[in-house]
């Protein structure tokens, strides 16, 4: 009987216990665990099924903002409402928190979030997904930004990156309109819950094609059918015909739904907390010192997958708008980035020595294509200095949870799990359980470039510090 099945079985006939209402998952863990060490080999689950309370789809305010590559909610999910992994403390850490999922549904789960990402737009993102706004207060605002935004007839000009390419000059103009409005929200927190859903208007009302996470210019090819050709041309007319105000009211009134769904599972949930922008140097809260080592009971974070997303690009439209890197800095904010598209422009970025096998692969690449043999060798060494940094800050006794698909280089297998897996082992932390899901979202199953793979499969990697 296939795995899924069996446990699915003895969840119909087991009266699980619960935590703050919701199923406590350690037994299914303790499940999976006695699975793997009958033969340390990885073993295949199904979160979707392992915890189908969990729906699919528009929950809590996941979807609050379209950030690309998102992880399954499931995943965090199980993780953090097992009582095995609880009992050791309230912080969770997410060095990579993207679209801030781990970050939400920790806060779901009355624990507090520690969040570190290079991206601004991801941080911010997170934040505003974990803060349990005032509904009321959030309609009232949104209400008084459609008035000014009504009687203003100016705004600063706003820098984009090939700006002519996304917008007309009266939509830019009217979307200025729009960003000063939100701008003028007095309260800071809420400010930053309204420049969210700007951001989504924003790239709606442009001619970026909505199927793409990347900005590329939607129009019609003759390669395209006839029918596929008319959507594009009935699309770029909403583009062209539609009321940004409206879009704007629409946007944040699906938003603040969204706030009161979580609100009603969790009223008192806390907001994530910021420690720094580099997941290899973690700092203390609104501090400067380095965040305390062996302070972390629990680290459960899904790092970059090799060659697969172009998270800077991605989010470059709102990265512009919202002032967090302007067209000239988009660059340097991408080199600041663990899983780059691009080779380090600083001949002196951090390069660590590889093991043989590693070493090996890269060579192969090298025969192939050596850009991204340099890419690849700077993914891996950043990756292994953040590992370090999450064994560093962990406690005795504590968990590391890493999420990570594995991928091809020039059609050359770069086994991700198995290089997490080697490095931990180096540095004395054992890995606890080694799981496998298959990926279902489309936003991961795209090859991102000529000489990737589709990444279908994801490592869950429990590794326990000693």
């Amino acid at each position: 009987m296939p795995y899924s099945r069996a446990v699915n079985k003895e969840k119909e006939e087991f009266q699980a216990p619960q935590i703050d209402g919701l199923v406590d998952t350690s037994f299914l863990a303790e499940e999976l665990r006695r699975e793997y060490r009958k033969s340390h080999e990885p073993v295949e689950v199904e979160f979707r099924k392992l915890v189908n309370w969990v729906r699919l789809g528009d929950q809590l305010t996941h979807q609050i903002h379209q950030y690309p590559a998102k992880l399954l909610p499931h995943i965090a999910h199980f993780f953090l409402h097992a009582s095995t992994f609880r009992s050791e403390g309230g912080v969770v850490l997410d060095p990579f928190c993207g679209s801030g999922t781990v970050a939400l549904e920790s806060s779901i789960a009355n624990r507090q979030a520690y969040v570190s990402d290079a991206n601004p737009m991801a941080l911010l993102i997170t934040k505003v997904k974990t803060t349990p706004y005032d509904a009321d207060q959030l309609v009232l605002e949104a209400v008084a930004i459609v008035k000014r935004a009504k009687r203003y007839r100016l705004a600063p000009s706003i820098g984009i990156v090939n700006a002519d390419l996304w917008y007309s000059n009266p939509r830019k103009q009217q979307l200025e309109i729009l960003l000063r409005a939100v701008r003028d929200v007095e309260d800071k927190s809420a400010q930053d819950f309204f420049l969210i859903c700007f951001s989504t208007v924003a790239r709606r009302l442009s001619a970026a094609d909505p199927s793409i996470s990347v900005p590329v210019r939607l129009k019609t090819k003759e390669s395209f059918s006839q029918a596929i050709n008319l959507k594009i041309v009935a699309h770029l007319k909403w583009i062209s015909d539609a009321d940004y105000l409206e879009e704007f009211s629409n946007v944040t009134l699906a938003n603040i739904d969204r706030v009161l769904r979580a609100n009603a599972v969790n009223p008192n949930r806390k907001s994530a907390t910021v420690v720094g922008e580099d997941a290899r140097l973690l700092m203390e809260p609104k501090g400067s010192e380095r965040l305390k080592s062996a302070s972390i009971p629990m680290v459960l974070t899904s790092p970059p997958y090799g060659s697969a997303q172009k998270y800077v690009r991605s989010t470059s439209l709102a990265l512009n708008w919202l002032g967090l890197a302007g067209p000239q800095e988009l660059s340097e904010l991408e080199a600041k980035s663990i899983g780059r598209e691009h080779v380090a422009q600083k001949r002196n970025a951090l390069l660590c020595s590889l093991p043989a096998n590693y070493e090996s692969f890269l060579s192969q690449v090298k025969k192939v294509n050596p850009r991204r043999e340099k890419i690849s060798r700077q993914y891996l060494s950043d990756l292994s200095v953040a590992m370090s940094e999450m064994i560093r800050v962990a406690k005795s006794g504590g968990h590391i949870i890493l999420i990570v698909g594995n991928n091809e280089v020039c059609g050359i297998p770069l086994t991700t799990d198995q290089f997490i897996t080697d490095n931990m082992r180096s540095a004395g932390v054992d890995i606890d359980m080694h799981l496998i899901d298959k990926i279902k979202s489309r936003g991961l199953m795209t090859k991102r470039n000529t000489t990737a793979s589709v990444i279908s499969r994801e490592s869950i990697l429990v590794f326990k510090k000693r």
